[in-house]
């Protein structure tokens, strides 16, 4: 595979998938920095998008000629040693690509693990923002950054107990109508419905400009599987991934 620059023309490639968008878009779009690997210039039949995020994905036709041994070079004697990365989870739009990637991380002693995918219901969403709490003794502010090296600026709703910010909410990733969101609160100030009151501002913030607010977690992430179901998101997709870490880092787990 060779190396591309990111333009347009490659957008079509992505339109299979149903989940990731903002992750994919944000990179197509040029928010963030990634890069590009196609099988050919003039006729593309496959590529492999690798984002700053370690999230990378697959696209185009699984049965191109040596596929496997296509994507074991670019990924893992190509991307990961010249990137100093130690870790790769990799996507796939559908099972004859999932096959593939079976196949390739094998060779590397790799893991799949599902990610689930979650889709707002607007109607539930009303109802979850009948009992907001009230702001006692800490305040909330909603800015637009650009941060982590982003190109372009994203929503970031925080709650600030003095000076210190104990909760937040960002639509980090934003392409194609749909912005990726991630939301955190520190371990001492949980179970107070900060994170859940600054989703919310978050939330409204991105339907205000007609974009999807989409919500992705791993299984283990229990806390935000509740947080999203309390706002109001259903499961919609279980999305494969496939996982390499690199030894050393395995062992320090």
């Amino acid at each position: 595979m060779k190396k591309v620059e990111i333009s347009r023309k490659y957008l079509h490639l992505f339109q299979e998938y149903k989940h990731s968008i903002p992750v994919i878009h944000s990179t197509l779009e040029g928010q963030y920095e990634g890069k590009l690997f196609v099988d050919s210039e003039k006729e593309t039949q496959a590529a492999i998008l690798f984002t700053r995020f370690a999230f990378h994905f697959v696209a185009g036709n699984p049965e191109i000629e040596n596929i496997v041994d296509v994507l074991d070079e670019v990924i893992f004697q190509q991307y990961l040693p010249e990137s100093g990365e130690n870790e790769a989870v990799v996507f796939c739009p559908n099972q004859k690509w999932g096959n593939v990637l079976d196949k390739v991380f094998e060779r590397h002693h790799g893991i799949k693990e599902d990610r689930k995918i979650f889709r707002l219901n607007k109607d539930k969403y009303k109802e979850a923002q009948t009992d907001r709490i009230n702001l006692l003794g800490v305040r909330k502010t909603l800015r637009y950054e650009q941060e982590n090296g982003a190109n372009k600026k994203y929503p970031v709703c925080r709650i600030m107990d003095d000076e210190e910010c104990i909760s937040w909410c960002s639509g980090f990733m934003l392409g194609n109508g749909h912005a990726e969101i991630d939301v955190f609160t520190k371990e001492e100030y949980r179970g107070k419905g900060y994170g859940k009151e600054v989703s919310i501002s978050l939330i409204n913030e991105l339907l205000k400009h007609n974009i999807e607010p989409d919500w992705c977690t791993w299984p283990y992430r229990e806390e935000s599987e509740k947080l999203a179901r309390s706002l109001g998101y259903e499961l919609v997709q279980v999305a494969p991934a496939h996982i390499w870490v690199e030894e050393k880092d395995k062992e320090r787990q």
